[in-house]
């Protein structure tokens, strides 16, 4: 099988991490309590449905990646919930050009969607649509992944390929041999007899199918409920930009329960979106199309920069929207007049010019738009373009006529979003989407833009009434490659010589250094061409030691990048960084980790099983009942049980031995610091105290093995944690001159990287957050008040929200994982502190925190400062400041 390198982007990786640990609650919490425990959220079961099957949705905005969390999340369900190698997938998607687009995805060895499932599945693994699967065989139904890619209109009975789903099928006839008497129970029979109908609906219902909604928006009615009911699914699982909110079962609306969403910020710092978009609006509507096209040739000189520099081939495209045909009036911009306008007065070229809608559809002969033989650089359309049609290289928006409303422009608004190779460009102009559009009303204009964000791309309302920013051309007056940026002059100090500059960029690395000079009389760096974001944070950090050189690498920045004023922050910020704990090895100062005081791999077959073996008892589903609980206190739910029981009795397996149910057990348990062999020792020695110490039979152990290996998972995750603490312990013991911060190793928090989940969304409004908006804040309780409290604290600059578990977040490494404090505040003596808020019952749970956070402060020689706040005892804060 082909080699496909494709790596999660780390929201995508959490939401995964989301969608594990809800369903590996389940099975003891149920699907309402599990829901509302992981998301802190009320639960709504899926009408028509049994309400124990888990229904949830996963929220990503429009470019943020939605299909292949969708073809991870298989995996995930098949090894946390299902406990099977065989799981059988209704993968349901919007429309046709969606299902074909999806299956040539899932098919092709080379596409990441399937690598994802290979990377669970290996070759056990079939994709099929409805035609295919009316000739399912047995042995593909019940010998790996089985997935059917469809709409959910062809399993409606009013349509024709409906009913074929229901009826007879003489080629599905060998799926109904040999059932017991439980499993034809389940199923629906042919009149008048105990015959289960031999159907492709019956197959699906015997197979208890873990089902996929692409775009659930469009499949949240009663009719589509129930339709999926007939399947008997195992859990349901939503993918959508926009999923439903209101419960009003007499219109038709069914809430999703969002288990996890994503949002704008997370997506453009994973480089993933072009944000912002620049709006420029005129009432002339021949000057708003000359102006995206000095905007597309622009953008086009920049990505030819771009490729000499880097290899990246783009070729910017403005997408128009055109306005509809009418009978009543003439006078109307409809795609031909456009195209006549744009070829006979722009003289462009009728090659470089594509037509989808009106009764054209000239996208559907372009077989790659982004091939470079491809002369495509406009595309007029109405609406709605081509559907399933991405393209990345779509910059600019177009449109002739008043944007009115959001449905105006949410279908068209998020194809250029997109950022082609979701990576960030080099130059920030390329990083960006633009919009011109004829107009008497900006803010009018701006307003539907953002509805548009809103209700067709997915983004949170907050979040998009950032992301549209006013534009007032290039200004390209420098646009040569070799042209030189002059920044603002440092500051003549004691520690700003000329010597300590010019040290400084001596120790930039190559690609940076080569292009950067400094002029001791005018103390100006120039700087040819353009600075990435990366790059000046890698100045920012170099220079740090250099009083004042941080205002002019923003300023270079700015200029090279042409940022204008409206996408800057407000005010005259200082770049904040925040320097991490760093420990010599071997004379070489690296960053705090896990390796530096555990050894890996793990040897986890020296580790004794016998405490599990003590406690370990099986617990027969059957006689529970439909909840009992357990001597942990955990509830276990008979729905679950069931559902692995039935799909246990579909997989003739051979007869058990020792070794066939250790590697079972294996495969279903991450164990990625310990070597397989290691862990099927430890498991081995488990199962084999098991039945001799308890006299179970190994027949018996092989039919509870999915608790089993729920079991043995906690264990090892057990013993896990207590080796991991006491290398830590071991960690404190080292001498203190190992330890130091580092400015060259350091977090620089930057808006462009600043992730959250959820905006703060309070009236209060604070004044000293070092960014517009404020991640995963409460409005209220003890947090928010220590918030407050910074905020207004005299001797704080800025603060930061500090995320946990987002990419650009400052942590400190634990045992088990990182810590990343609540706050990180720059004083206005320069001394950065971390704040980490304690609620009183929580403080005996803190004590590694408040080590390693004293460690990093005693190694930073007094530059840094650590605390820890518990039971709103907020002059703690001062203490630490004034050093009491």
């Amino acid at each position: 099988m082909a080699a496909v390198n494709f790596e999660l982007r780390s929201y995508q990786q959490d939401a995964l991490d989301a969608l594990q640990g809800y369903l590996s609650d389940v099975p003891t919490m149920g699907a309402r309590t599990a829901f509302i425990s992981a998301a802190n959220m009320l639960y709504t079961p899926a009408p028509f449905l049994n309400e124990d099957a888990p229904y949830v949705c996963i929220r990503i905005p429009t470019g943020g990646g939605k299909t292949i969390v969708a073809a991870h999340s298989i995996g995930v369900a098949a090894k946390a919930y299902l406990h099977t190698d065989s799981p059988m997938v209704l993968w349901l998607v919007p429309s046709k050009a969606i299902l074909n687009q999806t299956l040539d995805a899932l098919r092709d060895l080379d596409h990441p969607y399937r690598a994802a499932l290979a990377a669970d599945f290996g070759r056990n693994l079939t994709v099929l649509t409805v035609e295919e699967a009316l000739s399912l065989s047995r042995p593909d139904a019940s010998g790996g992944a089985c997935i059917i890619v469809s709409t959910l209109q062809a399993f409606r009975v009013e349509e024709t390929d409906g009913r074929k789903v229901y009826q007879d099928a003489g080629a599905l006839m060998d799926h109904f041999s040999g059932l017991n008497e439980e499993q034809i129970a389940r199923l629906e029979k042919v009149d008048g007899t105990h015959r289960p109908v031999a159907s492709l609906a019956n197959v699906l219902k015997l197979h208890r199918p873990m089902i996929i909604v692409d775009e659930a928006h469009n499949n949240q009615t009663a009719l589509s409920f129930d339709t999926l009911s007939r399947f008997d699914p195992s859990l349901i699982l939503e993918m959508t930009a926009t999923p439903q909110a209101k419960i009003d079962p007499a219109k038709n609306l069914y809430p999703s329960n969002v288990l996890y969403h994503v949002s704008a910020a997370e997506l453009k710092a994973a480089e993933m979106i072009k944000l912002p978009i620049r709006l420029q609006t005129d009432a002339d509507w021949k000057k708003v199309i000359g102006q995206a096209y000095d905007c597309r040739e622009a953008l086009e000189n920049e990505a030819k920069e771009e490729q000499a520099e880097t290899g990246e081939y783009i070729r910017p495209i403005i997408l128009f929207q055109a306005q509809s045909q009418s009978k009543t009036d003439p006078d109307r911009l409809t795609i031909d007049k456009v195209t006549e306008y744009l070829t006979e007065t722009m003289r462009i070229p009728r090659e470089q010019i594509a037509l989808h809608g009106g009764g054209y559809k000239e996208l559907d002969s372009l077989d790659d738009v982004a091939d470079p033989s491809c002369d495509v650089r406009y595309v007029i359309t109405i609406q709605a373009l081509r559907e399933g049609w991405d393209c990345p290289f779509a910059y600019v928006l177009c449109s002739v006529g008043e944007l009115k409303s959001a449905t105006a422009v949410e279908q068209i608004l998020g194809r250029v979003l997109r950022m082609p190779q979701a990576r960030r460009k080099t130059r920030d102009t390329l990083n960006r989407a633009y919009a011109f559009v004829a107009s008497k009303n900006f803010n009018d204009t701006a307003g539907n833009l953002k509805d548009g964000l809103v209700v067709g791309a997915g983004f949170d309302r907050l979040e998009a009434e950032e992301l549209v920013k006013a534009h007032s051309g290039f200004q390209f007056s420098e646009e040569r490659g070799d042209y030189q940026h002059e920044s603002d002059a440092i500051p003549d100090t004691p520690d700003s010589k000329p010597a300590d500059v010019i040290n400084a960029i001596q120790k930039l690395p190559p690609s940076i250094r080569n292009k950067v000079e400094f002029d001791p009389e005018s103390r100006k760096l120039k700087v040819t061409g353009v600075v990435s974001r990366d790059q000046r944070n890698t100045m920012l950090m170099t220079f740090n030691k250099v009083p004042g050189a941080e205002k002019a690498v923003e300023s270079l920045f700015i200029r090279s990048n042409r940022i204008q004023a409206s996408e800057l922050i407000q005010g005259d910020k200082l770049p904040f960084i925040v320097p991490q704990l760093c420990i010599y090895r071997q004379d070489e100062l690296e960053l705090l980790s896990r390796d530096h005081f555990l050894d890996l791999p793990w040897n986890l077959a020296d580790c004794d099983p016998a405490n599990f073996v003590d406690r370990y008892r099986i617990k027969d589903a059957s006689t529970v009942g439909l909840i009992d609980t357990s001597n942990e206190g955990r509830m276990t739910v008979a729905f679950v049980g069931d559902v692995q029981e039935q799909l246990s009795m579909l997989v003739h397996e051979p007869a058990w031995t020792l070794p066939r149910l250790v590697n079972w057990i294996d495969r279903g348990i991450p164990h990625p610091d310990v070597t397989k062999p290691a862990a099927k020792v430890f498991i081995s020695n488990a199962l084999e105290g098991l039945m001799r110490r308890k006299n179970y039979a190994l027949d018996e152990l092989a039919r509870y093995r999915a608790e089993l290996r729920r079991a043995l998972k906690e264990e090892i995750d057990k013993l896990r944690k207590e080796r991991e603490a006491g290398s830590y312990d071991a960690l404190f013991a080292a001498d203190a001159q190992k330890f130091e911060t580092a400015a060259d190793k350091a977090i620089v928090f930057d808006a462009q990287n600043y992730a959250y989940n959820q905006p703060y969304r309070g009236g209060h409004k604070f004044q000293k957050h070092y960014f517009q908006e404020i991640g995963d804040l409460n409005e209220t309780g003890e947090e928010f008040q220590c918030a407050q409290y910074l905020d207004n604290h005299k001797d704080v600059r800025y603060w930061v929200r500090n995320v946990d578990r987002k990419p650009n977040a400052f942590w400190l490494q634990l045992p088990s994982g990182k810590f990343y404090p609540d706050f990180v505040a720059l004083l206005t003596d320069g001394r950065v502190m971390a704040v980490e808020y304690k609620g009183a019952h929580l403080m005996a749970e803190s004590r590694d925190k408040l080590r390693i956070g004293e460690l990093w402060a005693d190694a930073s020689a007094g530059k840094c400062l650590f605390v820890i706040p518990t039971d709103r005892n907020f002059a703690v804060i001062d203490d630490a400041i004034k050093g009491v």
